[in-house]
């Protein structure tokens, strides 16, 4: 295994035993919840914009180690975001865990790439990309 590999796997389980942003928002701008009715993961992304900028993330939710950690990066990789640029981070991080291409991400969003690997395993995609569904869900909510 390579070290890359390692780091990956270390950072999975600690986003996975100690997810950041948990917890519902007071007065949130939009709510919206996603299930992945195979594994019966849920997932509930309360989000605060202010002016096009996502301001806070809220994560509840269960589900596994994949879907629990995905969720964490995620939330806290959107906060200060613009949101035209999280819709163009959801299309990068589906395509880097889908497709076989390497993906590069800025260093502030590099630990996203701990999830590269779940592209091997096609059941877990699922888990990976509940909490991105949910956030594009989200936004489009927001938009209109």
């Amino acid at each position: 295994m390579s070290l890359s590999d390692e780091l990956y796997k270390e950072i999975i389980l600690e986003h996975s035993q100690h997810p950041s942003h948990r917890g519902a928002l007071n007065n949130p701008t939009v709510v919206e919840d996603g299930v992945n009715r195979s594994c019966g993961d849920e997932v509930q992304i309360h989000l605060k914009i202010e002016d096009g900028i996502i301001t806070e993330v809220g994560v509840n939710g269960h589900g596994c180690s994949i879907s629990t950690a995905s969720a964490s990066l995620m939330a806290d990789a959107i906060e200060g975001m613009k949101v035209n640029d999280v819709k163009d981070l959801i299309i990068k991080f589906k395509k880097m865990v889908t497709e076989d291409v390497e993906i590069e991400f800025p260093e502030d969003l590099e630990d996203l790439g701990a999830l590269s690997g779940v592209k091997k395993f096609p059941v877990r995609v699922k888990c990976a990309t509940l909490s991105w569904n949910t956030l594009e869900q989200a936004i489009k909510d927001y938009s209109n």
